[in-house]
């Protein structure tokens, strides 16, 4: 959360060199630096992708921003797979049908809306 003084929300910096990567059995690592808990009006963050081949539903609006690229990264939409490389960005609406895809080691910087995108996780 960061930092507030006299009610006010102060700038924050985060290195992802300090980023402790834990991967999923499914082979992700998402970190969230900024979110609802800092009265923004957006989440944002880096996610690694580690061999993965993950199939997803968005239910909220994402930008994502390629950093790195091992081998290979893809995100698959209606059967067509756009490859990312460093520098590319995707628009990715709410309610999207993807499937995040890598072959080594990818990562990426996502903003996301409204801000407490993962307390509005669908249960089902």
């Amino acid at each position: 959360m960061a930092e507030q003084v006299e009610g006010i929300y102060m700038p924050k910096l985060y290195k992802v060199a300090d980023i402790k990567r834990e991967f999923t059995p499914r082979g992700s690592s998402t970190h969230v630096f900024v979110d609802d808990k800092d009265n923004a009006s957006m989440a944002a963050g880096v996610v690694y992708f580690k061999d993965s081949n993950i199939d997803f539903r968005l239910w909220y609006d994402e930008v994502m921003f390629c950093l790195s690229v091992e081998d290979s990264f893809s995100i698959v939409i209606d059967g067509e797979e756009n490859f990312m490389k460093p520098g590319d960005m995707m628009w990715l609406p709410a309610g999207t049908s993807l499937i995040w895809r890598s072959k080594g080691t990818s990562a990426a910087i996502f903003v996301v809306t409204p801000p407490d995108w993962a307390a509005r996780r669908p249960t089902t």
